[in-house]
């Protein structure tokens, strides 16, 4: 990739960077809580940066899939290769580092305590599909599942969306599974009065609770790819935006109204890359964002262990500066596991597809001759 092309691409680190520190605003509020009510709602609106983190990958993944599809000789073997050891290898380490650090015992999200089952199921990245193990081992384990499962049924969207029509009648679909998850999860998993909050939160936490934001991920890749004039984007995604926001503040829970005032927000930052928005320290956050995910519950919770938590008022002050940090200690932490972890799998999966694409392409030189 060229300067270019990094330039061009470098809102995307951006919109993961403004993700994840919306994630640990919204956490470190629930251990410091600011006294104003209006502060905590703006603070809990960062839960939000999950549905970013979607949008954001689903960018990357349609222009990935598109810059690489064609040029090689498996793309959708390479395409799960590269999933796979981007994500694989730190959330194992996440997953035997919370073992250690939380045990097996009774939790909120494993009430009935971590069976044994529970672990081999979430190295599968298949804890997303019951209650009790989609978020229970790995604390925000659930969007990690939920990320896994877009890449498995990605390449077939991928060879049935070919316009923006045929992204639409898979958004409506995604909707229509949306509200059919909602509906029947109450039914399928009965548990007692006291723990009937996991159904309802895993009605969320699931993929099929999550896909209309992927979806809408799509359709804000198809705008930025048209390319539009910035004049026609101004005068519909402007307004769009106001009113989206002002929706947002209101109704930040609703997550389809969400999805599409963060898409709309993505394509303002396609557009007009500000530097108050794409900046070295958004995009620097953005590129350590997964680590930073994963390290900054185990940040949260050494600070209460420790009593850390405790040194700072209940106050809007005392909020911010416990947020700031748990984000300067846990961007110290996440820039080791990027080095150290990370970014030796990315090498170790690339390496793999080199040598199984040279493979490929001995064979049919053989076959030619």
């Amino acid at each position: 990739m060229s300067q270019s092309d990094i330039k061009k691409y470098a809102y995307i680190d951006a919109l993961r960077g403004i993700a994840v520190l919306g994630v640990m605003l919204v956490h470190s509020s629930q251990s410091v809580a600011p006294a104003s009510a209006q502060l905590l709602r703006f603070m809990s609106t960062g839960a939000r940066g999950v549905q970013l983190f979607y949008i954001a990958s689903a960018l990357t993944l349609c222009m990935s899939w598109m810059a690489r599809s064609s040029r090689e000789a498996h793309p959708i073997r390479n395409f799960y290769i590269r999933r796979f050891f981007r994500i694989a290898p730190m959330f194992y380490i996440a997953i035997i580092a919370y073992l250690l650090l939380s045990g097996l015992s009774a939790s909120h999200w494993a009430p009935n305590g971590i069976r044994g089952w529970f672990i081999p199921i979430t190295a599968l990245f298949l804890n997303g599909f019951h209650p009790e193990t989609i978020t229970s081992i790995v604390p925000g384990g659930w969007s990690i599942a939920v990320e896994m499962t877009f890449y498995l049924v990605l390449p077939f969207l991928f060879h049935h969306i070919k316009s923006m029509k045929s992204c639409l009648v898979f958004f409506f679909i995604s909707l229509g599974l949306f509200a059919l998850n909602k509906a029947l999860m109450p039914h399928i998993y009965a548990y007692p009065e006291s723990q009937k909050y996991l159904v309802e939160n895993f009605a969320y936490f699931n993929f099929f609770g999550q896909f209309p934001v992927f979806m809408v991920g799509i359709l804000c890749y198809l705008v930025i790819r048209k390319g539009y004039p910035r004049q026609r984007i101004a005068m519909v995604a402007v307004p769009l935006f106001v009113a989206l926001l002002l929706f947002f503040l209101k109704s930040s829970h609703h997550i389809i109204a969400s999805a599409f005032f963060l898409s709309t927000f993505a394509v303002l930052a396609a557009n007009w890359p500000i530097r108050l928005l794409v900046n070295p320290v958004t995009t620097t956050l953005g590129k350590l964002s997964y680590s930073l995910y994963l390290v900054h519950f185990a940040t949260l919770i050494y600070f209460e262990k420790f009593g850390f938590n405790r040194m700072f008022p209940r106050s809007n002050i005392g909020s911010v500066t416990y947020y700031l940090c748990v984000v300067i200690a846990t961007t110290a932490f996440a820039f080791l596991s990027y080095r150290y972890v990370e970014q030796r799998g990315i090498a170790l999966g690339k390496r793999l597809i080199e040598k199984l694409e040279m493979n490929a392409s001995r064979k049919t030189d053989a076959g030619i001759h």
